[in-house]
């Protein structure tokens, strides 16, 4: 057997195999009994048709059609290990030549993951790093993370006076266009802070003076932008009951408080771990916004045709992306679609730039990793698996379907990502 590889284009390549009679002869007497299975004869069961009535019936050169296939099918994925190849795609396979007494030859083309023949990326991480800014914590990230710890932990009391601004309403209401209910739209418990309202933002002057149990139709006009087309910019009615008029008691900042929220002696202790946590997140951000710039500035050299295969299955990806944040805010995505005035196919286009540029961050870093030898222990690996379950299993209980391949597969290369920048970022 002979083989030659041929580049087609950066992550294009052609494989021809050259086999002689005696490499294709293994595989004949498979190659009949193959063929047999699909011969109806009387007096045989399916498959067990003897060999020299096959050879009869389908003629040597099927015979030998089915055996070279066969032996294709055996030594591509041989010729890919061997030569250590990157295959991301099905293989495309053309039969050339058919000489069962002869040479006999077949053609396969595969698109491969690109090598980028990386260049100085020491050095412009190097000149990123430069950039670096030190973070500290602002006077103003510490007040609004204090207050929205002492809002979260506040009570509501109920009001038993008309409503005004600024109060917290409970209400229900339906919503009439044409004289139609429209159900779908109708809310019970609906609450919003009076002047804040956006969705119907006359409510904030339509329950005014209201109070508990009070019903009122309140005249809306829907906006333009509105997530049904066919609302779009009508007018229709509120009828709305009033449940409940709330004000929001927000705990006293001091000691007894801070205690209650976990291990602090006091205030002074709880201020510095909440600042400890700024800063922290503040760092984790500095530093992901330097790895953006290492990745962009080593982009820059890089002139290569980009398997299609990657970046479409990374569109799909971003795009499920979109569709999983659309569903968790409680909007259908054909709504949303409506409402920014696209197709998925133009989301597609808008997205299709940005999947190209992480294909290329992962083939980027991926050609390091092979570069520099990086690699993780399987401690590591078990280690960060761990971690990955015990975050999964917080959110969804059932783990009974986990692929746990899966999982370490992508714990490694999480990690091996990791080392990657530690080893740039700490030249």
């Amino acid at each position: 057997m002979k083989t030659t590889q041929k580049q087609l284009n950066d992550s294009k390549i052609e494989i021809t195999f050259e086999f002689e009679k005696g490499d294709v002869e293994p595989q004949i007497n498979k190659a009949t009994e193959n063929l047999a299975g699909n011969i109806k004869m009387d007096g045989f069961r399916a498959g067990k048709v003897p060999a020299n009535i096959v050879k009869q019936t389908v003629g040597d050169i099927n015979i030998f059609d089915e055996a070279l296939r066969l032996t294709i099918q055996k030594k591509y994925p041989e010729y890919v290990e061997e030569n250590n190849l990157g295959i991301i795609s099905q293989p495309d396979v053309l039969i050339t030549k058919l000489e069962p007494e002869g040479v006999s030859e077949c053609k396969i083309t595969v698109e491969i993951i690109p090598v980028l023949n990386l260049k100085n990326y020491k050095e412009k991480a190097t000149e990123a790093l430069k950039d670096k800014k030190e973070v500290k914590v602002e006077d103003k990230e510490m007040e609004d993370t204090i207050k929205w710890v002492l809002e979260s932990r506040s009570n509501f009391i109920e009001l038993e006076r008309e409503a005004q601004e600024n109060d917290i309403v409970d209400i229900n209401y339906d919503v009439v266009v044409d004289g139609q209910n429209q159900e779908d739209l109708k809310a019970l418990d609906y609450k919003f802070i009076i002047s804040k309202e956006q969705s119907f933002p006359e409510l904030n002057t339509g329950v005014v003076g209201m109070k508990k149990g009070d019903v009122k139709e309140i005249e809306i006009e829907f906006k333009k932008d509105f997530f049904v087309e066919a609302l779009k910019g009508k007018k229709g009615v509120l009828k709305v009951t009033l449940n409940k008029i709330l004000q929001r008691q927000i705990p006293e900042l001091n000691d007894e408080f801070v205690k209650k929220l976990g291990k602090f002696e006091n205030v002074e202790g709880f201020k510095n771990s909440i600042k400890d946590g700024i800063l922290h997140e503040k760092q984790i951000q500095e530093d992901e916004r330097i790895k953006l710039n290492i990745l962009e500035s080593i982009q820059k050299d890089i002139k290569i045709e980009l398997p299609e295969v990657l970046v479409n299955k990374e569109v799909e990806r971003m795009l499920e992306e979109i569709k999983f944040r659309v569903t968790d805010m409680g909007m259908e995505f054909d709504n949303y679609l409506q409402q920014i005035k696209k197709t998925e196919e133009e989301i597609k286009k808008d997205i299709y730039e940005d999947a190209k540029k992480k294909v290329l961050n992962v083939l980027i870093l991926r050609e390091i990793i092979n570069l520099e030898k990086i690699s993780v222990t399987q401690e590591e690996i078990h280690e960060k698996t761990q971690q990955i379950i015990n975050e999964f299993s917080y959110q969804n209980p059932n783990m009974q379907d986990v692929d746990m391949n899966a999982i370490n597969n992508y714990s490694e290369e999480i990690l091996k990502n990791e080392k990657v920048f530690q080893f740039l970022m700490g030249q």
